[in-house]
């Protein structure tokens, strides 16, 4: 029997996920491009304490757990630094303001190499990995094992430099505390570790490439140049390429210049919306599908800003676009086709149901969402019986979804209560479908 309460939740979950707001639409362009996917926000200004900063996510690695040790590749990195902090600091270069893919490398400034052989003269030579992190950092951490099968891989080949902001004294503690495998930090991690010096290489590559989430790794190539710049879990095959000299340069700037302008227009489309200026958020978009092109993310935020400023003829020709350029992509169809026929009084369930069972198509009618979106959309269209044949099929595939079961309870109960009188059970003798009466009545109260 579904109770009134989890009624209640289903449709404050419902609200929450398909009713446009500000925040959706934040959630939806703008946050994704400001902040690396399984990263932790990190500040590149000096003094920050980032103990104060939190990890936000896993990397799509975090499977890779086994690692070789160097020992047993043959391929060693001293554990011991070699190099020792200078009683008196010494005056340091002016960081470069801007850094991107195709210019020369800062080079390093490090106060203390706590692990590895130190790295004293320029980037070149080898290719080289510049690898910005902290202890406090679980994305970072869980992507160790996966850098040190890398430096395991590439040997002399490739330099991995992993450094921190952090003082020796937390870095080596670290290091001799324990690791999700049993090892301690100090056997997994199998590169070099160091720490900056002053903040200057902080500033040199993550302030000057505008880059505020860690891990971050900048690639330099045998030339000096910088050749990538993103998230170690994305590195494996631009770093091959990199490696074996059929890396396209050109490309990656061309790609990094545009990403580094959406993030520049997704800020200020930020504020635009908090301000609900809909007029200028949507000029604005129209701004960067002409720079940068459109894509899926990009109509779907021009939706939700439409459905935010009540234009309801321009959000319907959208969805249609939608549907069009995503035809092949399930998840986008489904998103649609749910967020479109739970809209109240909705004028394009023709469409939602052309998405929908697209999206089912794709999944081979075995997906229990999609399958439950298929006949949500024929119930708001009052065809009842096919609501409840593919709501069946959505149970049958149902992977412990509550919602799905009593969905089907629902339309079973209000498909009983449409039959004649006659086929009713006597009044003395329980109905079997009073729990999905129940289930109907506190739908209905939670959407009052």
């Amino acid at each position: 029997m579904v109770s009134l309460l989890s009624s209640r939740r289903r449709a404050a979950r419902q609200a929450a996920i398909h009713q446009p707001t500000i925040r959706s639409v934040f959630s939806l362009l703008v946050l994704p491009s400001l902040l690396w996917v399984g990263g932790c926000n990190s500040s590149v200004e000096s003094g920050l304490d980032t103990r104060d900063i939190e990890a936000t996510s896993t990397p799509n690695n975090s499977s890779v757990t086994d690692t070789p040790s160097m020992a047993d590749s043959g391929k060693s990195i001293p554990s011991t630094p070699l190099s020792a902090p200078s009683q008196e600091p010494v005056a340091l270069a002016e960081p470069p303001e801007k850094l991107s893919i195709g210019d020369a490398s800062p080079g390093l400034q490090i106060a203390k190499w706590v692990k590895g052989s130190p790295i004293n003269e320029p980037l070149q030579g080898k290719v080289h990995v510049v690898e910005f992190w902290a202890t406090w950092c679980g994305p970072c951490r869980v992507g160790m094992p996966h850098i040190s099968t890398l430096q395991s891989e590439y040997g002399d080949e490739v330099a991995f430099i992993g450094v921190t902001r952090e003082d020796e004294a937390k870095v080596v503690s670290f290091l001799e505390s324990e690791s999700p495998d049993g090892r301690t930090w100090e056997e997994v991690i199998q590169y070099r570790l160091a720490i900056d010096d002053r903040d200057w290489t902080n500033t040199a590559y993550m302030r000057a490439a505008s880059q505020n989430g860690i891990p971050c790794a900048f690639v330099v190539g045998r030339d000096g140049v910088v050749e990538w710049i993103g998230h170690p879990a994305s590195i494996d095959q631009p770093l091959k390429q990199i490696v074996d000299g059929k890396w396209d340069r050109e490309a990656a700037m061309v790609a990094f210049q545009k990403e580094q302008r959406l993030k520049e227009i997704s800020t200020k489309l930020a504020a635009l919306t908090r301000a609900k200026d809909w007029s200028g958020a949507l000029e604005l978009l129209e701004q960067m599908e002409s720079e940068v092109g459109t894509s899926p993310r990009l109509m779907q935020t021009k939706l939700s800003i439409l459905e935010l400023a009540g234009r309801s003829d321009e959000a319907s020709a959208v969805r249609a676009q939608i549907v069009e350029t995503a035809w092949d992509d399930a998840k986008t169809l489904n998103q649609i086709a749910w967020s479109t026929v739970t809209r109240p009084d909705s004028p394009d369930l023709e469409l939602a149901l052309k998405a929908a069972e697209r999206a089912s198509e794709l999944q081979e009618n075995k997906d229990a969402t999609v399958l439950d979106t298929v006949a949500r959309v024929y119930y708001e269209m009052g065809k009842l019986d096919e609501a409840i044949k593919w709501q069946r099929l959505a149970v049958e595939n149902n992977q412990g979804v509550g919602e799905i079961n009593a969905a089907l309870e629902k339309y079973l109960a209000e498909k009983g209560a449409s039959e004649p009188a006659a086929s009713e059970p006597a009044a003395s003798e329980p109905a079997a479908s009073e729990p999905a009466a129940d289930a109907v009545e506190a739908e209905k109260e939670a959407a009052e």
